[in-house]
């Protein structure tokens, strides 16, 4: 099988050839970890041995709209920059600082509920980037690469929110946060409507669903302001034929896995096992594996500082819990992200990758 063929056979829940294995890397497309000499071993060993997504992040602009006020920046001092925007209702700001990744948010764009009347005053313009090189790049890699579009969900508006400040949001400003994410939603389904129509795919893939869980949220404000929305967005792109979709979300999901379920997803990752996140492997399979397939769940610190052996065990033992049947798909929790990428973990990463295609035959 080809890794688009083993892909889409492992999101319908069914055996393909082998056990599909990510890496969040592309070894066939330029990308940063490319230029790192670091990575060369690695993206060798994702050729060989990996399955790739070639992954297009559509851009969210302020809430899905593409009309960007005039923008100014000043620096504070101590490597801090304010930036802001000035809207028709008043200016927004933001306050970012350089650190390991090449920024960090020190203040994001919206910290009271006046600055949401400010966003929401920037006129709505459709965001319609030249998807033509996305599509000659995914009949490009046809053979090689499954395409992928990559979209924050409305809950991911926490981009702009501090999530801290947003969960007080959810007893304080209930009225307002729904009134934000109904927007989002709206336009975010007329950008999908843009992509699909497009033929682009068929993986749609969303990130945000993490913001709404526990201890930020209640599985209340998770059925209002994930499983409304989400269940909107699947609805819309399962009616376009072959398309496919996976929901991303850290945390502790366990107690929510039936309530993935029933927003209609096909793959949900990464379920992170204990102790940082919740969900066993083989307790997720039994209770939603014939609805969704599981994508995950090695911890990348594991896999990266781990000895040789624990990389063959971690892998061993996710294969014994998700494989069987069919609908499991292997990855770490996160992408590689060292710059450079640290010797160990280039070579469990490729250990990683061996053992995927040793143990993960049917």
């Amino acid at each position: 099988m080809t890794t688009p063929q083993r892909v889409r056979t492992a999101l319908r829940r069914q055996q393909p050839d082998r056990v599909p294995v990510f890496t969040f890397l592309n070894p066939y497309t330029p990308t940063w970890q490319g230029d790192d000499p670091s990575y060369a071993e690695v993206l060798a060993a994702c050729r060989e041995h990996g399955d790739t997504v070639y992954d297009f992040y559509f851009p969210s602009g302020p809430i899905y709209s593409a009309a960007v006020p005039a923008r100014q920046s000043r620096p504070l001092g101590d490597g801090q920059v304010e930036h802001t925007l000035l809207t028709p209702a008043g200016p927004l700001t933001s306050v970012t600082r350089a650190d390991w990744r090449g920024g960090g948010t020190v203040k994001r764009w919206i910290t009271q509920p006046e600055d949401v009347e400010r966003l929401l005053s920037i006129p709505y313009e459709p965001i319609r980037p030249d998807l033509s090189e996305v599509q000659a790049t995914q009949q490009c890699l046809a053979d090689q690469a499954i395409g992928q579009l990559t979209f924050n969900d409305p809950i991911c508006i926490a981009g702009l929110v501090d999530e801290m400040t947003m969960a007080i949001w959810t007893r304080e400003q209930r009225p307002l946060l729904r009134r934000v994410l109904d927007l989002a939603c709206e336009r975010l389904l007329e950008e999908l409507r843009y992509c699909l129509e497009a033929g682009l795919g068929p993986l749609y893939y969303f990130n945000g669903p993490e913001y709404a869980l526990p201890p930020l949220m209640s599985p209340a404000d998770f059925e209002e302001f994930v499983v409304h929305y989400d269940t909107q967005l699947v609805r819309l792109i399962h009616q376009y034929p072959g398309t496919q979709v996976i929901i991303h979300c850290h945390g502790r999901v366990s107690r929510f896995l039936e309530r993935f379920a029933a927003i209609g997803t096909d793959g949900l990752n990464v379920l992170e096992p204990p102790p940082l996140g919740d969900t066993e492997l083989a307790d997720a399979k039994a209770r939603i594996g014939d609805r969704v397939c599981l994508i995950g769940n090695i911890q990348y610190d594991d896999l990266a500082r781990g000895t040789p052996d624990q990389v063959d065990e971690l892998v061993q033992q996710a294969m014994a819990a998700g494989a069987p049947g069919g609908g499991f798909i292997l990855c770490p929790c996160a992408a590689p992200y060292e710059r450079p990428l640290p010797p160990r973990a280039a070579a469990n990463l490729i250990r990683y990758l061996e053992a995927a295609r040793r143990w993960g035959s049917y």
